[in-house]
């Protein structure tokens, strides 16, 4: 068992990091509209994924993550790449609006389209910006905006870590099976997409890479017991 236990070591250390990597899930609902009657994210160095949808271009939604003083502070916000998130007009996509604990506020606008897959999930994203400094103490509000309706997410925090407390929030149980749901629904007018999807830039998949060495550990165990067996 010894010679397995290298064996497993070996293989899943050749494994991506991003095949482990997964943000810890939050779904937002209709009634989070603002950064105060949304969740509170206790600590923003800790990986989360929230994930909504905006019914129409006066929607919004909202959510709270306190740091540190000089925590690093990573933000991004992403679209499924499915239509008809993927074929909305720039002008159109969701933009974050950043209120420091100073009061000073920032808005963040779409700067890129790069697609993005999720291993963990199965499910596959356009990255629309993404922002990194260095965190005052004390807590951010976050509000999500956009003139037309559809679904984003916003990812906070580079640590994996699962099951780090959330404050106000009632679903947190909704797990992986909320992100699901969520993926699944898609309504959008027409009139506010473009005719083609225009991902400008593509993020390496490490689906298929996953599922291949995932196999390959398999196989590197079943052949180690069969020496053993032969012994």
């Amino acid at each position: 068992m010894r010679k397995v236990g290298i064996v497993l070591v070996v293989l899943f250390a050749l494994m991506p990091a991003s095949a482990a990597r997964a943000h810890d899930p939050i779904i937002l609902t209709s009634e989070q509209t603002t950064p105060a009657r949304g969740p509170l994210l206790v600590d923003g160095t800790i990986s989360f994924a929230l994930y909504g949808s905006l019914e129409d271009s006066a929607d919004t939604r909202g959510f709270r993550v306190q740091f540190q003083q000089d925590d690093p502070l990573y933000i991004s916000i992403l679209i499924p790449n499915l239509a008809p998130e993927n074929r909305l007009k720039s002008h159109l996509l969701p933009t974050l609006e950043v209120r420091d604990p100073t009061g000073r506020i920032s808005t963040l606008e779409p700067t890129e389209r790069v697609t993005f897959a999720e291993p963990y999930t199965g499910t596959n994203y356009v990255r629309l910006l993404q922002f990194e400094g260095v965190a005052s103490r004390g807590i951010y509000e976050v509000t999500i905006k956009g003139k037309a309706a559809g679904r984003f997410t916003v990812s906070i925090g580079q640590i994996e870590q699962f099951g780090t407390a959330v404050e106000d929030i009632d679903n947190r149980d909704l797990g992986v099976a909320g992100v699901m749901a969520w993926y699944e629904m898609s309504e959008v007018s027409e009139d506010t997409t473009d005719t083609v999807a225009p991902a400008l830039s593509s993020a390496p998949s490490d689906n298929n890479t996953s599922i291949v060495l995932l196999l390959f550990v398999v196989v590197g165990v079943g052949v180690v017991l069969g020496l053993r067996a032969k012994r």
